[in-house]
C-alpha cells in the first residue's frame, strides 16, 4: 500500500461526485516548451488499493482508495479541467468524508520535522504552508501518522498488514502485529528478555515506564522486520519520543547521537550527558539503527 496526497482546489466536487482524480501528462511554457511535473507524474504511480489524503480548503477532508491502478485517459469534459492539455492520468476512487477533519497547520510542525523531506514533492513551505502543488506521493510513516491524527488508523490497519508480505497472513501473525505496532504482546516480551528489563540507554527498570520501541518503524517495516526482537529497543517513555521523533539515534557503537534541532537546554533537562551509550548491540540492532540514522539524516 502506497499513500498520497492531493490537493483538490476546483476539482474538488468532481473527486467527490465523479469518483475520480486527473492530471495532466505534461503542460507547455509560454515559449512552447512542453513541461513534465513530479506532482502531476504521482498520479501515474498510484496503484489499486493505494489511499490518497484529499486535502481542501486548508484541511483534510477526505480519504480516497484508488479501485484500479492509474491509466491514460482524456482530459474529463468539465470545465475544471479545461485549461489542461487534451491528455492525462486518471485513477478511479472511492472517496468517503472524514468525521475528524484535519486542519494543515496543526499537523505542520510535525509532518516538517518527521516526513516532508521524504515527501515527494515536499508538501510545505517555508511559512508552514501548504505548497501549490497536486499530487505528493508520502512515505508510509507519514501515511499511518495522519491517519492517527484522522482517528481511523484502525479501519487501514488489516491492509497495511496483508501490504507487508506476499504470502496471507494467518491470524495468530495479525494479532502478534497489532499487539506490536503498539509495543505489546510477544515483541514487547521479546525485548523485556533481551534488556532485562531496563531501558537499554537508562537503566530504567519501572515496567510501567517503559516502551517497546521499533528501531526500524513499524510502518516502514515489513511483517518479519516487524517481528523481529533485533529491530526493537526498550526504552524509557521520553528517550523513546525522542528517538522516534529522530531527536536521537545511536551510532554502530551504540554511542548516542543527538539532533541539532534538540537545544543544549533541553539537553540538559534531559539529562542526556549522562546517558551516552547503549551496550549488548547485536548486529541486527546495527542493521536497523542505520536505517534509523538514515532515516532521520544523521551523519
Amino acid at each position: 500500500m502506497q499513500f498520497f496526497w492531493v490537493n483538490l482546489g476546483a476539482t474538488h466536487k468532481e473527486a467527490k461526485k465523479g469518483q475520480f482524480l486527473w492530471a495532466p501528462l505534461s503542460s507547455r511554457s509560454k515559449h512552447g516548451i512542453e513541461q513534465f511535473r513530479t506532482h502531476w507524474d504521482n498520479v501515474a504511480r498510484v496503484r489499486t488499493g493505494d489511499l490518497i489524503f484529499c486535502y481542501h480548503d486548508n484541511y483534510i477532508r477526505g480519504i480516497a482508495i484508488a479501485q484500479f491502478d492509474s491509466y491514460v485517459a482524456e482530459r474529463p469534459p468539465r470545465a475544471s479541467f479545461k485549461e489542461w492539455q487534451k491528455e492525462g492520468h486518471r485513477v478511479d476512487i472511492s472517496y468517503s468524508e472524514l468525521k475528524r477533519p484535519i486542519r494543515s497547520d496543526e499537523i505542520a510542525e510535525i509532518y516538517i520535522a518527521k516526513f516532508d523531506p521524504r515527501t515527494q514533492p515536499r508538501l510545505f513551505n517555508s511559512v508552514k504552508g501548504i505548497n501549490q502543488i497536486y499530487m505528493a506521493s508520502l512515505p508510509a510513516d507519514a501515511g499511518q501518522f495522519l491517519l492517527e491524527q484522522a482517528g481511523i488508523l484502525v479501519d487501514y490497519e488489516d491492509s497495511m498488514i496483508d501490504s507487508g508480505s506476499p504470502q496471507k497472513v494467518s491470524s495468530t501473525t495479525r494479532t502478534a502485529l497489532i499487539e506490536a505496532r503498539v509495543g505489546q504482546g510477544a515483541f514487547r516480551s521479546g525485548l523485556l528478555g533481551r534488556w532485562d528489563g531496563r531501558c537499554a540507554l537508562t537503566g530504567l527498570g519501572n515496567p510501567n515506564l517503559l516502551v517497546a520501541s521499533h528501531i526500524h518503524a513499524w510502518s516502514l517495516a515489513n511483517n518479519v522486520e516487524r517481528l523481529d526482537t533485533d529491530n526493537g529497543l526498550l526504552l524509557a517513555a521520553h528517550i523513546d519520543r525522542l528517538f522516534d521523533s529522530g531527536l536521537i539515534s545511536f551510532s554502530q557503537n551504540g554511542e548516542l547521537l543527538i539532533s541539532d534541532k534538540l537545544k543544549k537546554a533541553e539537553r540538559y533537562i534531559l539529562r542526556l550527558d549522562e546517558f551516552t551509550t547503549i551496550n549488548r548491540l547485536s548486529d541486527g540492532n546495527r542493521m536497523y539503527l542505520a536505517k534509523h540514522r538514515e532515516r532521520f539524516s544523521f551523519g
